[in-house]
Parts: C-alpha cells; sequence; structure tokens
C-alpha cells in the first residue's frame, strides 16, 4: 500500500506496522494519530482509511446516535455505545453527548448511515432543512444546503449512500406535490448530491409516488417505500447508486394495501427489514435474509405491555437478539428472538426524556468533507431511463 512511511518504527516493516494499526478500532486511531507527525501522515493517508474501513466494514454495530430533545427548540446529538451482549447487573451500554452542533438545533431528524457518516437534517423555522454530514467517531461534520432544484413545500424524502463504481458518497432527495384532491401527484424529481464534485443534479423523474419516509441504503441502492402509479398498491423500489435505473423488489406475504397500518423500512444485521405496526402493543418486522429473493422473507412479532409501545428495531446485537426503541419508561429494550422475551436495557447516562430519532452506525475514519464546496445545480441527464 503506497502509504507515508512510519519513520518512528524503523525497524518494523511497513506492511507490519499498516497490519497492526488497520486492526485497531477507529478511536484508538484518532489517539495514535497523535504520537507523531509521522503517525499521523500513516494514519490520515486515503488509503489506509480505506483499508481500514474494508476490514471493519461487516462487524457488528456497536454504536447508535440519537437526536434528543431537551425543550420543543433544542436538541441535541448523543452517541450510546454498547458493552455488552447479554442480561448482567451491569450497563449494557453508555451515552456520550457529542459537542457536535451542541445547542445549535431548534429540531434535528436522522436521515441514515453509511460507512460511519451519519446524515442529520435540521428545520430551523423554515421548510427548507439544513443538511450535516457527519462522524460521529471522528468528530467532524460538513454543513451544506438541499438541492436548490427543490421547490419550496414540496414533500421531500431522502437517501444517503455510497457509489463503489465511482468511490463517492451520495445523497439523494426524491420531491414531489400532490394534485389539488390529493388523491395524485405530480413526478416526483430525483436530485442528487456528488460528496466528490460537492454539486447538485436533477437525473430525471421517480416513476412512483414516494413515501415520506428516508431511504435506507444496502447493497449498492437506496430503499424506499412507495405506491404504483398502475394499481396504487405499496411497493419496494431500490435506486442503485450509480443513478441509472430503478429495481422493484420482492414484496413479504403481508397485505401492501396502502392503508393496511404504518409501514417503514429498516436495516437490520446486513438486511433489508420492514416494520408493520399493527397496534402500539404489535409490531410485525420481516427480514429478507437473502437480498432480492421473494422467500427469503421472515416475520417475527414484538408484543409490549399495555404500558409501553413499540416504535421499531435499531440493530441486532449478536445473532438474533434485537434492540428495540421503546416509547413509554424504558427507551431501548433487548428482544430476544428464540426465547420471544425481552428485557430492559440500562443505558448510563441516559436522563433525557424526548428521544426523537435513532440510528445504528458502525466507527469509520472515513471524513465527511467532501472534495469541492462550490454550490452547482445541472438539469436532468439524457440517459436516465425514466423519463418524466
Amino acid at each position: 500500500m503506497p502509504v507515508a512511511m512510519a519513520d518512528s518504527a524503523p525497524d518494523f516493516l511497513q506492511e507490519l506496522i499498516i497490519n497492526i494499526f488497520s486492526r485497531l478500532q477507529a478511536k484508538s486511531i484518532g489517539k495514535c494519530r497523535c504520537v507523531s507527525k509521522p503517525w499521523r501522515s500513516l494514519l490520515s493517508d486515503p488509503l489506509f482509511i480505506k483499508a481500514h474501513l474494508n476490514l471493519h466494514l461487516h462487524h457488528p454495530q456497536k454504536h447508535i446516535l440519537i437526536s434528543i430533545s431537551h425543550s420543543p427548540s433544542s436538541y441535541n446529538l448523543s452517541v450510546v455505545t454498547f458493552t455488552t451482549t447479554s442480561g448482567s447487573s451491569n450497563n449494557d451500554g453508555f451515552l456520550e453527548k457529542l459537542t457536535l452542533l451542541q445547542n445549535q438545533l431548534c429540531f434535528a431528524e436522522i436521515v441514515g448511515s453509511c460507512n460511519g457518516l451519519v446524515l442529520v437534517l435540521t428545520f430551523e423555522g423554515s421548510n427548507t432543512p439544513t443538511m450535516y454530514l457527519m462522524n460521529p467517531t471522528t468528530r467532524e461534520l460538513v454543513k451544506f444546503q438541499p438541492s436548490p432544484l427543490v421547490w419550496d413545500d414540496a414533500e421531500t424524502s431522502y437517501g444517503f449512500g455510497y457509489d463503489s463504481s465511482s468511490d463517492d458518497y451520495k445523497i439523494v432527495t426524491l420531491s414531489h406535490d400532490w394534485l389539488l384532491d390529493k388523491t395524485e401527484s405530480y413526478p416526483a424529481f430525483v436530485d442528487v448530491f456528488s460528496w466528490q464534485t460537492g454539486t447538485w443534479r436533477r437525473i430525471g423523474c421517480f416513476p412512483y409516488v414516494p413515501s415520506s419516509h428516508s431511504g435506507v441504503f444496502l447493497n449498492g441502492s437506496i430503499h424506499w417505500l412507495a405506491l404504483s402509479k398502475i394499481d396504487g398498491l405499496c411497493v419496494i423500489i431500490a435506486l442503485d447508486m450509480s443513478c441509472k435505473q430503478f429495481q422493484q423488489l420482492p414484496w413479504p406475504e403481508t397485505d401492501n394495501t396502502p392503508h393496511n397500518g404504518s409501514r417503514k423500512l429498516v436495516l437490520l444485521g446486513g438486511c433489508l427489514g420492514m416494520v408493520v405496526v399493527q397496534s402500539r402493543q404489535h409490531v410485525d418486522v420481516w427480514m429478507m435474509k437473502e437480498y432480492g429473493v421473494g422467500e427469503s422473507w421472515t416475520k417475527f412479532i414484538v408484543t409490549t405491555p399495555k404500558n409501553a409501545s413499540v416504535w421499531g428495531p435499531i440493530c441486532l446485537l449478536g445473532g438474533d437478539d434485537v434492540v428495540l426503541q421503546m416509547g413509554g419508561k424504558n427507551f431501548v429494550v433487548v428482544h430476544y428472538l428464540k426465547e420471544r422475551t425481552m428485557r430492559d436495557m440500562v443505558i448510563a447516562g441516559i436522563r433525557d426524556k424526548f428521544r426523537r430519532g435513532v440510528i445504528g452506525f458502525s466507527e469509520s475514519l472515513v471524513s465527511p468533507i467532501f472534495n469541492s464546496q462550490q454550490w452547482r445545480a445541472t438539469l436532468p441527464e439524457d440517459d436516465f431511463q425514466n423519463s418524466c
């Protein structure tokens, strides 16, 4: 790997040094960067960061980012790190408040995470959000504005993911407006922000009616729930990160009429999942164990006592245990799928009452600072396969 030489340790082979460093956690790498200039140069090299990411990419998620409201006009971001996967008298995790944007957010919506980066929206007294792309581990962030091609008051859904074909992180927005009778919508436009160029471009139209939920990134595509314009039924639509084509994924063996319960797509243990809320105390969670294969959909059911409500799954602990976000007294619980039991999780430091958004993420060294911050916007490309 053509990274900088670690001159402070001339007796070690460069490959051995890189191998040792690449196995450390991201926070430990941050501390090692402070040892010397040669180490900082080595551990900040983009090729080392990519090699470190590839080695740790498929490790189980042990961190969640929380948007916490102290009052209707004050939000902060905090990180919960899980420390155990089994029940004990010790804490299951601990909460750490981020100094990023501390006391600067009047609202914070967490859109999605990818390779250790998290996209957060904040609405500061208007319908037009401000976007923050951040790395909660390295404490880096960049602030930027949404697509200038989206008109005011449009209903907008967001997605965030990584395009491996061009080594580019992208933010995708679907924006549309309803007709006057609310039974049909105008075309939904697709705008894409490129991390490499720092520009927005409009690539065409989304040939479905998108839901208001954020998209879920998996397997090189962003996935949304949407309504078919042909029969009006719910569908799962994937847009590949090269932004050239849409794909409809198989629907699980459950009702897909638009008014049958509340639904949301999630990412669980590297699988696409769909949450179907039957009631406050009854939630069905479907998991597509093999991507794109309809027969691989499996379901587990979560039921709670009357004094609690399920908001949805956050992530997996181990192979089968699901961390659930709850309403009511307890913030998170762990649900044992095999035993069909659950217990409260003990998170040291959680005292705030209002928790608006939660998402799992993995530690990484990837910087959110994109290559160009010159804002430009371009019109649709001619080669987009779905024209308006």
